[in-house]
């Protein structure tokens, strides 16, 4: 577990994972689910895909990260939260954050502008 996750407490990683997720999920209320479908259930968001492609985003509260998953690009995150800028960084330092990485991917693959 790396220094900043031992600093932060189970139950403030679980609310910060939680507005994660209600931010993400909020945008896929008015967009018609063949487009994408976005689902939670047992910890994780799950976006389906009209070509049958599947991104998992999942809580990790043991390392108090998110790890998002995107097979179809053949590539795996791990997310630390940064209560600096108040967002969901990548854990390598390349710069990718959570939020605005899937707004990126679903504007590509489903042609969806959507912000969260």
């Amino acid at each position: 577990m790396n220094a900043k996750a031992q600093a932060m407490t189970e139950s403030a990683y679980r609310k910060l994972a939680l507005e994660a997720y209600n931010r993400i999920e909020a945008q896929f209320e008015d967009i018609d689910p063949d487009a994408v479908e976005c689902e939670v259930a047992q910890g994780a968001l799950t976006l389906t895909l009209p070509d049958g492609a599947r991104w998992v985003l999942s809580q990790q509260p043991p390392v108090r990260q998110m790890w998002l998953a995107v097979a179809s690009k053949g590539r795996a995150f791990h997310f630390d939260y940064d209560a600096s800028t108040g967002r969901w960084l990548d854990d390598k330092g390349e710069g990718v954050e959570l939020l605005g990485y899937l707004e990126q991917l679903l504007n590509e693959v489903a042609g969806l502008q959507v912000k969260f």
